[in-house]
């Protein structure tokens, strides 16, 4: 059985806008940890919101469910309204630096009912800290703050990110203590 089968739990990277470049912390998790996979979509700069639903709902026939979203800018969005609408196939949300363009729509289709944190930055140029946590309040997801860096991305020049491990590992703990396994 290999490691991707084997795996404590599977999970789908959500990158943002124009994917993630190999030194994003998207890219090094999927490299560290093999049961994380990543949604591939032909225009990474489309930002029509049911053309990257559809991304994901071809991407996660493939998974197991229920598995855990990590989404990154625009992918935030994506990700929680695809979440909003599935909920079941859904282990938990990490949503890190949203960024909304102006044609996204703020709201879900229906509230969060599954574990989420929202990790916002207070230098981000995409959104300022107090409307990512409005966005976090408004979608009914845990806030943190996570500092001074930029878009949270290769150009903060956070490497893999290691303090995000441990939002995983809140995210994942928040699962388990309600009673739901994690494993497909």
């Amino acid at each position: 059985m290999s490691a991707r089968e084997n795996a404590p739990f599977h999970g789908l990277l959500v990158p943002g806008l124009h994917g993630s470049d190999p030194d994003h912390w998207q890219q090094r998790w999927q490299t560290h940890l093999p049961w994380l996979h990543s949604l591939t979509l032909s225009d990474w700069q489309n930002t029509e919101l049911a053309f990257w639903l559809d991304g994901l709902d071809l991407t996660a026939d493939a998974l197991p469910s229920p598995f855990v979203l990590i989404a990154h800018g625009f992918g935030c969005v994506a990700a929680a309204h695809w979440t909003a609408t599935r909920p079941r196939r859904v282990a938990g949300l990490l949503l890190v630096a949203p960024a909304l363009p102006e044609t996204s729509p703020r709201r879900l289709p229906a509230p969060l009912t599954v574990p989420a944190r929202l990790v916002a930055s207070t230098s981000d140029p995409w959104m300022s800290l107090d409307e990512a946590r409005r966005l976090a309040r408004d979608w009914g997801c845990a806030f943190r703050n996570g500092g001074d860096l930029g878009h949270i991305n290769s150009a903060s020049g956070i490497g893999e990110w290691r303090r995000g491990f441990d939002d995983l590992r809140w995210l994942l703990s928040q699962r388990v203590s309600r009673g739901t396994a994690l494993t497909g």
